[in-house]
């Protein structure tokens, strides 16, 4: 089975989780997620912690800054970070 690109991972859950999302695809990673995609400060706080669950990496231990993440392209960087953070811990298992 493939593997879900960062990217992709992102925009599922965003859909999960938004209360507006543009019909265009890709969506703009310049998209704010707050204002523009309309994800409450404590659904953005479950959406982190769940991605990081799915990339098997303890978001609270990762070290990374969620303070800062407002865009969606600042959420798929995140992911891409947790995802370089699961297969460095992978490689050293």
């Amino acid at each position: 089975m493939r593997q879900e690109t960062p990217e992709a991972r992102v925009e599922r859950l965003v859909s999960e989780y938004a209360q507006s999302i543009p019909d265009a695809r890709p969506l703009d990673f310049g998209l704010l997620l707050k204002e523009d995609l309309e994800i409450e400060s404590l659904s953005l706080v479950s959406l982190t912690v769940r991605l990081g669950d799915e990339l098997g990496v303890d978001i609270v231990e990762s070290g990374l800054e969620l303070g800062d993440v407002r865009t969606l392209g600042d959420l798929v960087r995140l992911a891409q970070s947790l995802s370089r953070l699961e297969q460095t811990s992978n490689q050293q298992a």
